[in-house]
């Protein structure tokens, strides 16, 4: 049985994949604590930006740690593998059709030395070196790996994501913040999931872009994915989803620029038509160009802030996930909706859980 008194307020503030699964787990995560029926705690999610319209729907929703700066391994490990998990099941699950997710399977291909394994290489499934009769179909090649991991088409995951967070009771407000100003006073606890925006929300000079720029094309016959990496030149990759196939990119830090820039499509194309000359037929469906919140180090942490009248506000921080954004994004959720818990003020009786 809930105590008198009003339910607590919690804001999330940002609305990509970030924000959205954060306030997700917050939600349940809470109404498993409390009770389901009239919530004791009300979870309203702030954004500018909703789906289709944020960095994570323009993701190819890849699940690989990628541009995470200095973030400890161990904490990468430990929310890469929570996000793996829940990938995984999702996509051996009745709901595989409405999350758009699946397996996929492909190579990574290095035209320089020979780098050391990924971390990761236990986590998805049937890593192994390259054969030498497999890097012939590369020539460019020195050395390579293959494995099979899973992926998302974010678009599809975010509108499950948001329905189900409507459907147990959360609300939504558009809303353009520029500030913990001006929520602090409407919140109980607040989780700052701003993405590449929160350095100017909260002053963080450790935050900046990382812009990114994909093509989507037409080419069925491409099942696998492909990723080269190579010191003289950016990333390039390849890899299936739903119906088209995404082709990118670069990582080009500081750079603001939300528009497709010609250059930049040139080079991307140049690049991968040169790796893998059997994309060059595809026919071309649009760009795309996004902000990757870039930080040198994900922050996932609490604060305390003092609101107008004294009272001091919790803030959660979960931000700065680069490149990783759909490869972290439940386990930092996790995490960052047990800070909430921690914060929030105890709301049964003892006899209401026996």
């Amino acid at each position: 049985m809930q105590t008198a008194g009003r339910r607590q307020r919690v804001g999330v503030l940002g609305a990509g994949i970030i924000g959205l699964s954060t306030a997700v787990h917050i939600l349940e995560k809470t109404q498993a604590e409390y009770g389901q029926g009239a919530s004791a705690v009300e979870v309203t999610i702030i954004a500018d930006r909703f789906s289709p319209h944020t960095t994570s729907d323009g993701s190819g929703g890849f699940w690989e740690p990628y541009q995470l700066c200095d973030t400890p391994v161990e904490k990468i490990r430990k929310w890469s593998e929570v996000t793996w998990l829940h990938m995984l099941e999702l996509s051996t699950s009745p709901v595989a059709k409405e999350v758009a997710t699946q397996l996929v399977s492909g190579y990574t291909l290095y035209t320089d030395g020979l780098p050391e394994h990924p971390f990761w290489k236990d986590t998805v499934l049937g890593f192994r070196d390259l054969t030498p009769e497999e890097l012939k179909l590369f020539p460019f090649a020195r050395w390579g790996f293959f494995n099979t991991t899973v992926q998302m088409d974010v678009k599809y995951y975010m509108n499950w994501l948001m329905r189900r967070f409507k459907e147990r009771g959360g609300k939504v407000e558009f809303r353009t913040i520029k500030c913990l100003d001006e929520v602090k006073d409407q919140f109980d606890v607040i989780v700052n999931c701003f993405g590449v925006r929160a350095g100017q929300l909260v002053n963080d000079s450790k935050v900046m872009p990382l812009r990114g720029q994909l093509y989507r094309v037409k080419a069925p016959w491409i099942k696998h994915f492909y990723f080269v990496f190579s010191k003289e030149k950016p990333a390039t990759h390849i890899f299936p989803l739903g119906d088209l196939v995404v082709v990118g990119g670069v990582v080009q830090e500081g750079n603001w620029n939300e528009n497709v820039d010609r250059a930049d499509s040139q080079d991307i194309w140049n690049r991968v038509t040169e790796f893998f000359p059997f994309i060059q037929n595809a026919d071309v469906v649009n760009q795309w160009a996004g902000l990757r919140p870039g930080r040198t180090e994900v922050r996932l942490e609490a604060e305390v802030i003092a609101a107008s009248d004294g009272k001091q506000i919790p803030v959660i921080h979960n931000y700065g996930h680069g490149g990783s954004g759909v490869t972290l994004h439940w386990g930092c959720a996790e995490d960052a909706s047990a800070l909430v818990l921690k914060h929030l003020k105890p709301l049964q009786t003892a006899s209401s859980k026996l």
